[in-house]
């Protein structure tokens, strides 16, 4: 087929005769015109997550909308399926279910760690490529293998960093300085796994445990069991979203310090969170960032993890486009090739610019709108932190920890 206009650009303006002519599928080889299905499983139903994952569906929403208006990945249109759930292990292996049958390649999500868990050997079975944006477990660093190719990514960064500069924060002289520290943790694989995590990190510090459950109306008991431990200082680690227990503690007796997980330091602050510390991702503020808040500016201020959901749809767009192929296999395998490397910088909403670099033989480095999301061998970024604490309820950054910190799997 002689013609020196591009096959994405030919596929693009000649998309609506496209059915008629059937006799292009050979010289446009495996483009074709089906739409590329992509998903996304969120506990859209869960009343403690929904609210907080709402945001985070706008945001996957409209990394589709943008690849979509920029012709899509291989000059196809991208359909986003959603699957909403309660939150609970066996309605996300529900929709994963449902999923493969609309022959996803790819999904943006589970949200939380214990549904990751749950799931990562049936994405290696069944090919099909997860990227979540928010589950930080340190075991998903090797779930979801098959023949050496992984099927579970994220852009979030594993929670071992999050433990370092907790435990920066307990132990330092710049900061708590304690001598033991309570860790009050939600009893699931997210707050279990970090939990295990601070306790590796804090050398010099004398832990004890206090785990509690989600969505309880009261947590007395929990608090004070807190306070009988007469510790230093308390490692808070919950999914923002629910302040029930937070609050309790704010608005108790307990004189020690406290340093949060990250995500609770967002939009307004109430006055009982008044001198804690927060082990916080820093946000980009990068272009793409800045790009992506104005598209979603009607929900500002933005939940945790929303900017991460964008960056887990676009990348696998990309992925695929690098790839010339719409597979869960193929995502995995281009990934770290358009999050990193030395590449032309592309960031939020420049899916066309991308195509047509990969169409002139060129790399893509993917800078996102939550960071630079260079994923490595594990499919995992690391992030920078930002030591924060609430100062007459005023958040007050104290200390940027760039990804080099964490460099070697510990903090220098």
């Amino acid at each position: 087929m002689a013609s020196d206009l591009s096959r994405r650009k030919y596929l693009k303006y000649t998309a609506g005769s496209l059915p008629m002519a059937t006799g292009l599928s050979g010289c446009l080889g495996s483009l074709g015109s089906s739409p590329i299905r992509l998903g996304t499983i969120l506990p859209l139903s869960s009343s403690t997550l929904g609210p907080i994952v709402q945001d985070h569906l706008a945001a996957v929403e409209q990394a589709v909308a943008d690849l979509n208006s920029a012709g899509g990945p291989l000059g196809r249109t991208v359909e986003l399926t959603v699957e909403k759930t309660d939150g609970t292990p066996e309605e996300t292996n529900a929709a994963f279910d449902s999923l493969v049958e609309e022959g996803v390649a790819g999904l943006v999500g589970p949200l939380t760690s214990g549904n990751s868990l749950s799931l990562a050997d049936r994405l290696a079975e069944e090919r099909v490529m997860s990227v979540s944006h928010s589950a930080t477990n340190p075991k998903l660093e090797t779930a979801g293998t098959a023949e050496k190719t992984k099927y579970f990514g994220r852009t979030i960064a594993n929670d071992a960093q999050q433990a370092t500069v907790m435990a920066k924060i307990l132990e330092g002289e710049r900061y708590i300085d304690a001598e033991t520290a309570a860790i009050l943790y939600v009893d699931n694989a997210f707050g279990g796994g970090l939990a295990d995590e601070i306790e590796r990190a804090t050398s010099d510090v004398e832990t004890v445990r206090i785990p509690f459950d989600g969505g309880k109306d009261s947590y007395s008991a929990e608090v004070g069991a807190l306070m009988e431990t007469d510790a230093d200082a308390v490692a808070f680690v919950n999914v923002p979203g629910n302040n029930t227990v937070i609050e309790a503690l704010g608005k108790s007796e307990y004189d020690g310090q406290a340093v949060l997980s990250t995500g609770y330091l967002t939009g307004d602050i109430p006055d009982y969170m008044d001198g804690m510390y927060s082990a916080s991702v820093a946000e980009a503020n990068t272009t793409g960032e800045v790009t992506l808040r104005q598209k979603l500016r009607d929900i500002e201020p933005l939940r945790a993890y929303t900017l991460q959901g964008y960056d887990a749809l676009f990348l696998q767009a990309l992925a695929i486009e690098r790839a010339g192929e719409a597979s869960g296999t193929a995502i995995s395998e281009n990934l770290r090739a358009v999050s990193g490397g030395r590449g032309h910088t592309v960031s939020v909403d420049d899916f066309e610019r991308a195509a047509n670099l990969f169409e002139a033989g060129r790399e893509v480095n993917y800078q996102g709108a939550s960071s630079s999301v260079d994923l490595n061998e594990n499919l995992e970024p690391l992030n920078p932190y930002i030591v924060e604490r609430v100062e007459d309820g005023t958040v007050r950054q104290l200390e940027l920890l760039q990804e080099s910190y964490f460099e070697g799997g510990q903090g220098q």
